[in-house]
């Protein structure tokens, strides 16, 4: 080794070792913190959002307590090598909303003046499950039937001008939330090596894990993804996201991967979505050990480049796409590109395949019909 490289190579070492040394912890509590403590184990911050925007390459975000609800979000804008411990956190995208305060304007029926809310998106939850109306945000949502037409544990909104607008409830007004923001966990511009695990997000209204920008080595483990409006999990542009342990369910897409990501998912399941279980039109996926078990009209699994000239390569290893719950057959479409089934069992679910270069490997039972390869 000459001395120019040992030099270069002792540099790189101590650069390391220093980077390891000015690594730290930072720690949040919702319920005891305060932003402006600095975020140790006896004075912890408030907000995941200040443990975001304190932390450091390197740095680990402590959530606590164990299993506590937070009522809030965080947004990563180009940092790298950060990671959030959630240790069993549900990151809430609504708010309770007072019992008193209401105008009784029929019978059974109440209001009460509210602010818009972001994307003009509208989750009610009440005694903790969430109502959307059957709206979406999709094309062909329905619109709110009028508040004389509501049913009890219904609800509609009706806009006063560009900031307020009126809440409608059929029914009782106790152990009502309302959805106020907007992705659970987001990413903005370019991001590198973030590491989010143990996490849960719920109630959004868009996503709750929310990638854009031009990330690289994003890695999630064991999180949840639950009655968003839109997704539970979403990734755009080019980003690579790696998902290890997760359950995405109640969302209007469990999953959508768009543009030119590169999505790899193990050990997660997908059910009980409202317009499609796993949706994939971006470059490069992966599903190893999943299943997809689809129990609503929802397609279970929609996939395909965007583009006729786009490429697009989805492999399934060891993946069931069942349904439970349905007596009709469950769909299944990948749309053009390749598609390559390893060892997957799909069953009582029409796949449809038109246009794509489909292969298979080991043994597929395809609804009864064993596919073998040497």
């Amino acid at each position: 080794m000459n001395n120019a490289l040992k030099t270069y190579t002792l540099a790189l070492g101590l650069c390391l070792i220093a980077s390891s040394l000015l690594a730290a912890e930072l720690h949040v509590n919702a319920e005891t913190g305060s932003d402006s403590n600095p975020g140790t184990v006896e004075k912890p911050l408030k907000t995941l959002q200040k443990g975001i925007s304190s932390a450091k390459e390197g740095d680990v975000i402590q959530l606590h307590p164990q299993g506590a609800v937070y009522r809030q979000a965080g947004t990563f804008g180009n940092r790298s090598a950060i990671t959030i411990e959630g240790n069993g956190v549900t990151l809430d995208g609504a708010d309770p909303l007072p019992e008193d305060g209401w105008e009784k304007v029929g019978a059974n029926l109440y209001r009460r003046q509210m602010k818009r809310t972001p994307l003009d998106r509208h989750l009610l939850i009440i005694d903790g499950v969430m109502q959307r109306m059957g709206r979406t945000q999709s094309a062909g949502s329905p619109d709110f039937p009028p508040p004389s037409a509501l049913k009890p544990g219904e609800f509609c909104f009706e806009n006063i001008d560009d900031k307020q607008g009126w809440l409608y409830v059929c029914g009782s007004t106790k152990n009502l939330q309302w959805s106020t923001r907007v992705n659970g966990i987001a990413t903005g511009g370019p991001c590198k090596r973030l590491v989010i695990r143990n996490l849960n997000t719920r109630n959004f209204l868009n996503d709750g894990f929310n990638v854009h920008g031009d990330c690289r080595e994003l890695k999630f483990e064991n999180i949840n993804g639950y009655d968003c409006f839109d997704e539970g999990f979403s990734a755009h542009e080019s980003a690579e996201c790696e998902i290890n342990g997760g359950k995405f369910y109640g969302n209007e897409n469990g999953i959508a991967d768009v543009n030119s990501t590169e999505t790899v998912y193990r050990n997660c399941q997908f059910y009980g979505n409202v317009n499609v279980d796993v949706l994939l039109v971006g470059k490069v996926h992966r599903l190893i050990d999943c299943q997809i078990v689809n129990m609503t009209s929802a397609a279970a699994l929609n996939g395909g480049p965007r583009e006729k000239q786009a490429t697009f390569d989805l492999v399934l290893e060891r993946v069931s796409i069942t349904t439970d719950k349905k007596e009709e057959k469950g769909h299944a479409r990948v749309n053009g590109g390749t598609l390559l089934l390893k060892d997957c069992v799909i069953e009582n679910v029409n796949l449809n395949t038109l246009g794509a270069d489909v292969k298979y490997e080991g043994t597929n039972k395809l609804n009864g019909k064993v596919v073998e390869t040497p």
